[in-house]
């Protein structure tokens, strides 16, 4: 029978749960509830279904995968339009919805997983892919209009009744969105949370299995088939004994299909958990009532290590599937890694910003760390990738009470794991900045932002932008901080939400970093075009109008001096000084050497006015005879008085009151004292000019003669002579005939 109803009517602006709305059935009018079976479209849904590839790729299989998906987004796109009404309903009593929606969560590819290689297959996955995130988007919306709304309460018991989310169906999400949206993601976790708190206790009912999923890891590495005795494991691994072998596995060793079947279990693990982390922080306080970081350390102790030796014992190293499954394995390392670290940042985080309890916080913090410290190999490996002395300052300023003792043990157990000597600059006690707050200056100078060069600026950018993603070229980066005002924050949001402008999306994203030409930049001020390599240089006359004359010469040239003779009796420099030092033989007359203020107390008495052929030296500072040859002149003066019939010395003889000896005399006694006695000095050898004067100005007698004197016998010196020397080097043996 066809039935219809009358339109949508919500006057009163009532919850869709309270709402009726008239409907005619085969001419039957009757009240229908807003959310009931009766608009529910009951007919049988399409689930979803991983695409072929690799060897499931057969003749057709791309053609038969894409005619099922079809319908499937079809169905999707149709569920989307539906009335807030007709949606909620079909959601809650049509069997198959929830299922056909999860279908794809649990067939969807993890992040790790290559795009596949047609490119029509893909196009469609992705079509699908964002449905599904719009559809889980509108499950968590309780309001869409005025007319048209569930209230909280409600929507929280139905999401929860139905199974409409779990905490596997908010994993999957995570593990789906959470690279490329984790925005989104985390709006939609924050919501489901908010209007259903029993989720948490679901959340850890779930990280306790997922313990157990752990220890069943580390026992199918650690215990051989052939032995009945348990592993040789330490006695923290509590409920080891509760996990049985398959029964039909005791004599078989473990196939290379089941070891790769636990490595992707644990990569999907440690993955959805570090997601669930990153958009979800609150979740750490559940992480630290099941103790998950001891799972974390024991796992990475005793399950990656075992399963490296496990791949080598059973798989072929030549096989692309070995090297597939070893590169799993140290991803899954890498995310067990990153997961405590994410732990550890929302303790930061807390502490930095001053939210919560800062104290409670920090313990939690030191808690977790000394957790990680129960074995070697997991704290040293992250130690390497994330310093944890960094962490520490940073904690001591932001938090001054943090406990030292704590801090110490961790610094000191972490050192001794990779044998090193704790930083002495770590344990010495520093000033720190009290609440974590950065002192304020009234009259702050001037930035030192401004200072530094634009270029080094790029590249800080740049690095910013590669510490999140390191597959981008510099070239790239630096394009999308121009068009987004330098903005690192706003460059990584646009890639990873994938709203680039088409002007962007058209590049490389390997596109390398260009220098620019300065002859281009020369070219587009002046428009002046290339001619050479000199253009645009300080001697370019055709750009330039303040080309400095003095550094052209035009013509040979020709230094100042000829050898070191004329450079030292060269005056020029030292006459250009006279009148410097003139000055300081300058002489007042008496008229301006008077004055009624002067205090003449210690003037000596008698003294008379200076003569006008004094000696200037002398009436300017009167010579004073120091003390150490005052007893000197004493002497000296009884001699003279004594004996001053006496002749006086020659003056050629050397007075002994000189304090140096002149250098001339020097320089005679020591031309003596070297010249051998009974021959006469060697004479001067003349100066054999060739250079002469520049070209065009002509020549002297002596340079030509010079110049025809060198050429005669230039084959006498250097390397001239060669035959000549090379037969005097044959008789002497040195080079055979």
């Amino acid at each position: 029978m066809e039935s219809h109803t009358k339109e949508f009517s919500n006057p009163d602006n009532l919850p869709s749960e309270s709402l009726t709305l008239l409907v005619s059935d085969a001419g039957v009018v009757r009240n229908v509830n807003a959310i009931d079976p009766y608009w529910v479209d009951k007919k049988d849904l399409i689930f979803y279904e991983r695409p072929p590839s690799g060897s499931e790729r057969v003749f057709g299989a791309i053609d038969n995968w894409k005619s099922k998906m079809e319908p499937y987004l079809e169905y999707l796109q149709a569920l989307l339009q539906m009335e807030h009404h007709r949606f909620w309903s079909t959601i809650i009593y049509h069997k198959q919805c929830m299922d056909t929606l999860i279908s794809f969560l649990q067939e969807a590819d993890p992040p790790y997983v290559p795009p596949h290689e047609n490119p029509d297959v893909q196009k469609l996955y992705e079509e699908i892919r964002k449905h599904i995130l719009i559809v889980f988007s509108r499950l968590v919306t309780n309001k869409e209009s005025k007319s048209r709304w569930l209230t909280k309460e409600y929507m929280g018991e139905i999401m929860y009744e139905r199974f409409i989310f779990t905490v596997p169906v908010l994993w999957d999400i995570c593990l789906t969105y959470g690279c490329d949206n984790p925005r989104h993601v985390s709006r939609l976790l924050q919501t489901v949370f908010e209007l259903q708190p029993q989720y948490r206790a679901d959340v850890m009912h779930a990280l306790a299995f997922v313990k157990e999923a752990f220890k069943y890891i580390i026992l199918q590495v650690n215990k051989t088939y052939e032995s009945e005795e348990p592993p040789n494991l330490p006695e923290t691994f509590k409920g080891f004994g509760e996990i049985k072998r398959p029964t039909d596995s005791k004599t078989e060793t473990i196939s290379f299909r089941t070891l790769r079947d636990l490595v992707l279990h644990l990569l999907d693990t440690a993955m959805t958990l570090r997601l669930f982390v990153e958009v979800y922080p609150e979740s750490v306080e559940l992480f630290k009532k099941t103790h998950f970081v001891l799972s974390i350390v024991q796992l990475y102790e005793y399950g990656i290590p075992n399963l490296c030796t496990t791949l080598q014992a059973v798989g072929d190293k030549t096989s692309i599937q070995y090297t597939e499954v070893e590169g799993y394995i140290e991803l899954a390392r890498a995310e067990l890694i990153d997961l405590f670290k994410e732990i550890l940042a929302v303790y930061k985080n807390a502490i930095f910003s001053g939210e919560g309890n800062i104290s409670t916080t920090v313990e939690s913090y030191l808690s977790a760390m000394l957790e990680a410290l129960s074995e070697r190999l997991f704290v040293a490996d992250y130690h390497a990738c994330w310093p944890v002395t960094d962490d520490i300052d940073m904690l001591k300023q932001a938090y001054p009470d943090i406990d030292p003792v704590k801090t110490d043990f961790i610094l000191q157990a972490i050192y001794s794991n990779i044998d090193e000597p704790v930083p002495e600059e770590t344990i010495a006690n520093t000033n720190p900045v009290p609440n974590g707050h950065v002192e304020t200056i009234d009259n702050p100078g001037p930035s030192k932002d401004n200072e530094i060069p634009d270029n080094i600026k790029e590249e800080s950018l740049i690095s910013e932008v590669k510490d999140i993603l390191p597959h981008l070229g510099d070239g790239f980066i630096l394009k999308c901080l121009k068009h987004y005002g330098f903005n690192a924050e706003r460059v990584i949001n646009s890639v990873l939400e994938d709203t680039l402008a088409d002007s962007l999306r058209a590049l490389d994203r390997n596109l390398p970093i260009v220098p620019e030409d300065p002859l281009d930049n020369h070219f587009l001020e002046t428009g002046v075009q290339r001619l050479n390599v000199f253009d645009g240089d300080e001697f370019d006359i055709m750009t330039r109008d303040d080309v400095d004359l003095t550094k052209i010469h035009v013509g040979k040239r020709r230094d100042k001096y000829k050898n070191v003779s004329q450079l030292l009796d060269d005056k020029s420099e030292v006459k250009s000084r006279i009148d410097i030092y003139s000055k300081y033989n300058l002489v007042c007359d008496d008229a301006a050497m008077y004055s009624d203020e002067y205090d003449d107390t210690y003037d000596s008495d008698g003294a008379e006015p200076p003569s006008a052929t004094a000696d200037p030296d002398e009436v300017r500072r009167p010579f004073v005879t120091p003390r150490a040859l005052a007893q000197y002149n004493r002497r000296e003066e009884s001699d003279e008085e004594s004996s001053e019939e006496e002749a006086p010395k020659a003056e050629t003889s050397r007075n002994r009151m000189n304090f140096c000896t002149n250098p001339e005399e020097l320089r005679a006694r020591r031309a003596a004292a070297y010249r051998p006695r009974g021959h006469a000095p060697r004479p001067q050898q003349p100066s054999r000019d060739v250079i002469g004067k520049p070209k065009g100005q002509g020549q002297e007698k002596d340079v030509l003669a010079n110049r025809d004197k060198k050429e005669k016998h230039k084959s006498s010196r250097a390397n001239h002579n060669r035959r000549q020397g090379a037969q005097w080097k044959r008789s002497q043996g040195m080079m055979p005939s």
